[in-house]
């Protein structure tokens, strides 16, 4: 038997099934007192007892018959899993409830008018309350009372931006799952070097994915970069050491997974191999506590930067910001566009602060 810690049950047997198998069944459930859930699971036979439902993690959680309607949530759950339509009278109602309560959350005033404006624009995005806290802070330093200003400077103090300086001497890796745009980030970022006169040398070491090395090929010959397919770390040794790039260098890795301890340690050799910089790559939406998994696993091999991607393509982009910020890395670039040619926008909190009040895919002006 095995135990799995996540924020909520779901994210937990998640884990559960990825070291176990589809076999694997739930022992037992535990509430812990950070807030999280404690999943035993087992690939053997499922036992006889039935499986227990943690308790709801809220203010009032006490009172079980009480039914949340749509706002409902188990031990530990986040903004985004909660709340996800416009902001009626009434969803503020329920808003404000789950904002001031829960033992180990932080609190909310949403009677003070900054947290209410806040908490009305932020929410919807998936924000998690750490990071929502954090920005609820910063927006309080505003010198001008309006939105667009208390989220600039909510984002500022929140953040570090440091968009990527490409060079020969310190190689970019990127780093990431599987469709989150590594390959076409190393493109962007070629496109970048050769408008401001450098020369791009891209290696790819994603040769299993289909499509992988024609892709690659694709962009290095409309971007009249040299590109190499690398299979071990001793090919890009052996690159590195014949050719002597003297531009920016881009390594796009494959997508691996943080959870097998196998897959970290061949991206730590790619990263010896290279001397790079490894740059996490997260598409702006998706599952935040995977994401922050992602953070936190690739924070053991140098990972201190990432790159937040298709913001053109999702409405809500709080999963991505919260594991940046509770994984304590900066922000490097913002994709809000599909095309190579248009590149990376450097982070900034500005484009935040305006992506947040957009609340739409596309581009933000």
């Amino acid at each position: 038997m095995m135990k799995f810690i996540a924020q909520d049950l779901n994210a937990a047997k998640k884990k559960a099934h990825r070291a176990l198998g589809k076999k694997a069944v739930v022992v037992s459930v535990r509430e812990l007192p950070s807030g999280d859930v404690e999943v035993t699971a087992s690939d053997k036979p499922a036992p006889s007892a039935p499986e227990p439902t943690p308790k709801a993690s809220f203010a009032g959680a006490a009172r079980d018959a009480v039914d949340e309607g749509p706002f409902k949530t188990a031990a530990g759950a986040r903004l985004n899993e909660t709340i996800e339509q416009r902001f009626s009278e009434d969803a503020l109602t329920q808003l404000s409830s789950k904002l001031t309560g829960g033992k180990h959350a932080p609190r909310f005033d949403m009677s003070d008018q900054t947290v209410r404006a806040m908490a009305e624009i932020l929410a919807p995005h998936g924000v998690g309350q750490q990071l929502l806290a954090a920005l609820i802070a910063g927006a309080k330093n505003a010198r001008i009372d309006e939105d667009l200003y208390r989220l600039e400077t909510a984002f500022s103090s929140a953040f570090s931006f440091a968009p990527l300086q490409c060079s020969p001497s310190t190689p970019i890796m990127l780093v990431g799952p599987t469709g989150a745009g590594k390959t076409s980030c190393a493109a962007k970022l070629a496109a970048t070097a050769s408008e401001n006169g450098q020369t791009a040398f891209m290696l790819t070491a994603d040769v299993g994915r289909a499509g992988a090395v024609d892709q690659i090929r694709s962009y290095s010959e409309a971007l009249g970069a040299d590109y190499y397919i690398v299979e071990s770390p001793l090919d890009v040794q052996q690159v590195m050491r014949a050719r002597r790039p003297d531009g920016a260098v881009l390594l796009d890795t494959p997508g691996v997974s943080p959870y097998d301890a196998g897959d970290v340690a061949a991206l730590r050799s790619y990263q010896e191999a290279s001397a790079g910089e490894p740059v996490l790559v997260l598409p702006a939406s998706g599952d935040a506590a995977e994401y922050l998994d992602w953070a936190l696993a690739f924070k053991e091999i140098g990972v201190r930067r990432c790159i937040l991607t298709k913001f053109d393509a999702t409405k809500r982009v709080g999963a991505g910001l919260s594991a940046a910020f509770e994984g304590e890395l900066a922000l490097a670039h913002f994709s809000e566009t599909p095309f190579i040619s248009e590149g990376l926008l450097p982070a900034s909190a500005e484009f935040l602060a305006r992506r947040m009040i957009a609340s739409r895919p596309g581009r933000i002006g």
